[in-house]
């Protein structure tokens, strides 16, 4: 269990074999100045593979680490950190490969935002194609994410897992940064106020950023209550017409039964079966009248009535379609099935 209840950081450090040994600093060299951060602790490497660099800015509740990548070949790092790691990762600039101790290997893409579980103390890495990237991440202490653990069940888990020092990693749905997002984000990097202000204005973007991602959660959840919803009423509506077939079966009226409109039943009804209505009910119309075909002798005019057409020609021309024969021919074929 976790003793100290602070939030974790991320240290990377060059996989890639290098010419030469990289040099590390607290600071930006003098020409690159202008990209530190006001009140951020900085964590700088360079070599002839380019270089990387993470600015955070450190509460007891969350860390904001602004992360930079600039490669001039493809490089791996291995990313190590020494607690349980809660935190939303944001994707700004690039495509990162990620192989996740305890999960495997994931793409990030630009323009992407998503929670992560990273287990402490193992090897983690990252795969960075010649450019530049931008990363930036937000990671939770226990206790800020105890907060909103009741908001959904992956919360719960993420709580868990940091809790008990779980050694596999998590990734949980990623979803696009928007307008709004990308308003949060750029609000935090540029505000210029001073002491406590920039604190409290940091904090409040926060939870503006966990309120988008929740709301995306909810979205996403809701489709998917609604695709389960309108696959239940497909499999009723499929129980009705194979217990009603002999009926005079028309899509408005399924469509109603269903309670969707016509033209989303017609479309959801064939993405679910492959066909559309009017195809499943003929289709399960001539097969039933095959079996009556071959088994009774039930006259062709009555069949065609028993299965649910309205006359024999359009039975008839239904039944050539599917079978390739008339219903007569198909009669005679196997007229010595029946005794």
């Amino acid at each position: 269990m976790i003793i100290e209840d602070y939030p974790a950081t991320i240290r990377y450090v060059l996989s890639t074999r290098s010419e030469s040994t990289p040099r590390s600093s607290r600071q930006f060299p003098t020409h690159m100045r202008d990209m530190a951060l006001k009140d951020a602790q900085v964590w700088y490497t360079e070599g002839d593979f380019g270089y990387f660099a993470t600015q955070e800015i450190s509460r007891k509740d969350w860390v904001i680490g602004w992360q930079h990548f600039s490669m001039r070949s493809p490089v791996i790092l291995h990313f190590v950190t020494e607690r349980p790691m809660v935190a939303v990762v944001c994707i700004i600039k690039g495509k990162l490969s990620y192989d996740l101790s305890g999960h495997g290997n994931f793409i990030m893409p630009q323009g992407k935002y998503g929670f992560y579980y990273i287990p402490p103390h193992t090897e983690n890495s990252t795969f960075l194609a010649a450019g530049d990237h931008e990363v930036i991440y937000f990671s939770f202490s226990a206790d800020f994410l105890s907060s909103f653990v009741s908001q959904h069940a992956n919360f719960q888990e993420l709580y868990d897992a940091q809790q008990n020092e779980v050694k596999r990693g998590y990734v949980f749905p990623v979803f696009k940064i928007g307008v709004e997002e990308r308003r949060i984000l750029d609000a935090m990097k540029l505000n210029n106020l001073l002491g406590p202000a920039r604190l409290i204005f940091l904090q409040a973007r926060i939870n503006d950023l966990l309120i988008s991602y929740f709301s995306s959660l909810e979205i996403a959840d809701g489709s998917h209550l609604r695709e389960e919803d309108q696959r239940e009423r497909f499999r009723d509506i499929e129980t009705f017409i194979q217990e009603n077939y002999h009926l005079p079966l028309k899509i408005h009226f399924l469509s109603r039964k269903a309670g969707m409109n016509q033209r989303s039943f017609e479309k959801g009804f064939k993405a679910y079966f492959g066909v559309k209505a009017k195809e499943y009910i003929e289709h399960l119309r001539v097969k039933l009248a095959t079996e009556l075909l071959k088994n009774s002798d039930m006259p062709i005019t009555t069949i065609a009535y028993h299965v649910g057409f309205a006359g024999t020609n359009y039975f008839s021309f239904v039944f050539r379609k599917l079978q390739g024969c008339s219903p007569r021919e198909y009669r005679q074929r196997f007229s010595g099935n029946f005794l």
